[in-house]
Formats: C-alpha cells, structure tokens, sequence
C-alpha cells in the first residue's frame, strides 16, 4: 500500500550510515514515521527536502511499523526560508509541541492546518509572544485537553476563549500585553503541556532567549 499526502517534518533522526528516521505530520494520516534512505549522502535528490519544518508532498510505501518514503518534494521550507537561528528555535518549538501532543496515525486536519498557519505566522515576523500563545491553546482545544468553558467564573476565561475561538488577524489586533503578562500566561499554557506530556519542552530553554 502506498499514501500520497502533504506533510510537516516535525523531527528527525540518524539511522545506519546514510539514511534518517522521519517524524512528520500528515494532512490525511496524522502523524507517521518514515525512514528516508539515502538521505544524508551529498549527493541524494530528497536531502534538501526533509528539513525540519518543511512542508512537503509526500508519497511512502507503507510498512508495518515504520513507512519507507519513494518521493519528497518541498512546497515551502519554513526552517530555511530567511534562516536565522532565532527564526529556527520558534519553529522548532512548534514542533516539538505538535510531536509531544499527538498520538501516531490519528488524522487531524485541523491539526495540520493549525500549524501550516502558525509556521506561516512566523515566517512572517509577527509577534511570537502572541504566536505561541495562541498557538498553544488551540492546539490543546482541537486536541481535546482544554477549554476555557471549563474555566467558569475564573477573571481569565474570557480572554482565553478569545484565544481559543478568534482568529489569529483579530487576535493581533485585540491583544494588547505587557511583556510579564505573556510570560505569565506562556508559563501557565507550558506548565499545562508538560503535565500532559510527563517531561520538559526541550525547545523552551532556545526560544526563552529568542521571544
């Protein structure tokens, strides 16, 4: 069986000589592992294309616990594009959030779609305090691990169903915080993460000196 989709690399790692372990977010499967043979020798036509962040179309013959990826081509590399390393460690952040989350092979369009915007979002330079924070609550909402309705007669669930509900355009516009109240509210969304997920956020420490 073979699957033609649209994918995120979400991370990677070094396996044998030449090939690397793939972990990327799928439009139509969720989240699958892929090994890309071949993919670090200089001279492999996919090695440019699986770049942590790039959004790529994807076609993988499927195996039984790891898929074998034939074909990869970038649509847009978000982790290259404009490279800075600050650039980098906010998308990593993004990713590490999306990996750590989401369970394998359950589809979530909305999943995909969110991060495709946020990835977008940062590429463009906007306000990262915001990104993430808005970033972070959707993500948890569509994953079925908050809602701010369950924050009745709390003074901040008003503001966090905004986050929840509205969109990021809106929200630029609406959001007005000082730098402690973002720290405040980060530190509450990533307590809640890394309860969920039963270890530190890795990327927090780089983007901590980046936002």
């Amino acid at each position: 069986m073979y699957l033609r989709t649209e994918g995120i690399i979400l991370s990677r790692r070094n396996f044998g000589e030449a090939d690397r372990i793939l972990t990327i977010y799928t439009k139509d499967y969720g989240k699958i592992s892929a090994i890309g043979k071949g993919v670090r020798r200089p001279k492999s036509k996919k090695a440019g294309h699986v770049e942590l962040g790039s959004w790529c179309k994807i076609f993988a013959a499927r195996g039984k616990n790891l898929d074998l990826l034939t074909e990869v081509e970038t649509k847009k590399a978000f982790g290259i594009d404009n490279f800075s390393t600050a650039k980098a460690n906010k998308i990593y952040h993004l990713l590490e959030l999306v990996d750590s989350l989401t369970q394998h092979e359950q589809k979530n369009q909305k999943v995909f779609f969110l991060l495709l915007k946020y990835l977008d979002e940062i590429s463009k330079e906007n306000n990262f305090d915001l990104i993430s924070s808005v970033f972070k609550v959707k993500l948890l909402s569509e994953l079925g691990f908050f809602s701010a309705k369950s924050l009745k007669g709390s003074k901040s669930q008003e503001f966090l169903q905004s986050l929840e509900n509205d969109d990021f355009e809106n929200l630029q516009k609406r959001v007005k915080l000082d730098k402690d109240s973002y720290l405040k509210l980060l530190t509450f969304l990533d307590s809640m993460i890394e309860n969920l997920i039963e270890r530190t956020l890795k990327t927090n420490r780089f983007v901590n000196g980046t936002v």
